[in-house]
């Protein structure tokens, strides 16, 4: 705001506002109705490069911004009030140096206009990087699919044709078995690489996800794979969580896969999910009775490629709590671990509740 004319007392609210003016982090200038920079704080002055002397009383815009900016600025001062809109954003085109992002808002009280200006530089070349990073992880994705992929089914392939075809000698099949498990596990990991690098790069859907369901479907289907393991699995029913029913069944599937792992070694495998909705999040806690770990190594557990337990121990790839992880966080919750050796461990899961069949289309 100007300031107060010379024999002029300024009041104390007066004062307030034109301190807040000057100190403010963001640059700001108040011009006239016809684009004459009237007031300008230090921030925009550093921007620009000038002192405010040098931009008070002229039309500093059309030195200090891009053509692009200044002739929008001119534009917008140029229409009639009636037809002017109240505020308006303009940027700088894309490759400018220095980048800006200048808003205009009328003050009919003022009977002038307030301008903002940012430097949007940083702000573009973070966008840039995260451009550049997606790209790259779309590369190593495809290459991952194809080019890795293809020869681990070959050497898959080569030793199931060996043993079938009976050319090696039985001392040899052990070594075989082997090569065919070892091709299987690196075939795993780079299934898991691949479903780690899509978690971020792929839009969640959001819509009413049946929880309760997706834990009877993971849960069948540990059990289906291991037929011969005394299981007992208990599963709250209405649970519901808003989200993308894909990728939330992969978060759930890496936390059981991760209980039934870490319970082989018991008797019979018990797996308990539990879950209260509060202030709108969906609270769910999945525990197990299974060889647990120790809490001073938690932070590394949702870490990818690190592992508290050897694979004699039921050890994986160390990508699946990765994974959960990076899921519940592109949906806007979180997962974290509780437990201590020998007496199990108990995962708590947030995400965004929903009501059964909320937001359904007609019909469904």
């Amino acid at each position: 705001m100007p300031r107060p004319a010379r024999g002029t007392v300024e009041t104390g609210s007066t004062l307030l506002h034109r301190q807040a003016f000057d100190h403010a982090d963001a640059g700001l200038a108040l011009l006239s109705p016809q684009g004459e920079w009237l007031q300008v704080n230090a921030a925009l002055a550093a921007l620009a490069g000038q002192p405010p002397a040098s931009l008070q009383g002229t039309r500093a815009h059309e030195a200090v911004f891009d053509g692009g900016i200044a002739t929008g600025i001119a534009r917008w001062l140029a229409t009639p009030d009636h037809a002017r809109p109240a505020r308006v954003v303009l940027e700088s085109d894309d490759g400018a140096f220095p980048a800006w992002r200048v808003v205009l808002a009328a003050l009919p009280d003022a009977g002038g206009v307030l301008l903002q200006c940012t430097d949007i530089g940083a702000e573009r070349r973070q966008r840039e990087r995260e451009r550049a990073t997606a790209e790259l992880q779309e590369h190593v994705a495809h290459g991952l699919s194809h080019e890795l992929r293809a020869p681990l089914r070959g050497i898959a392939g080569f030793a199931a044709r060996l043993d079938e075809a009976g050319l090696v000698a039985e001392a040899g099949k052990p070594d075989l078995e082997r090569i065919r498990a070892a091709a299987a596990r690196a075939d795993d990991l780079v299934r898991a690489l691949l479903e780690f690098l899509r978690v971020s790069r792929q839009p969640m859907r959001e819509e009413p996800v049946d929880v309760s369901l997706l834990c009877e479907w993971v849960a069948t289907d540990l059990q289906d794979a291991a037929r011969d393991r005394a299981a007992r699995i208990t599963i709250a029913p209405g649970l519901w969580a808003r989200g993308d029913e894909r990728w939330l069944k992969v978060l759930l599937r890496e936390v059981f896969d991760n209980a039934w792992k870490f319970s082989s070694g018991c008797e019979e495998t018990r797996i308990t999910v539990e879950g209260a909705v509060e202030d709108g999040r969906l609270r769910l806690a999945v525990s197990d009775r299974g060889c647990g770990f120790d809490m001073r190594y938690a932070d590394k557990l949702f870490l990818p490629f690190q592992r508290l337990h050897g694979s004699n121990q039921g050890g994986g790839h160390g990508l699946g709590l990765a994974i959960a992880r990076r899921v519940a966080e592109c949906h806007g919750g979180s997962i974290r671990a509780e437990s201590r050796p020998g007496q199990g461990s108990t995962f708590f899961i947030e995400l965004p509740a929903a009501s059964p069949g909320a937001g359904a289309e007609p019909g469904q």
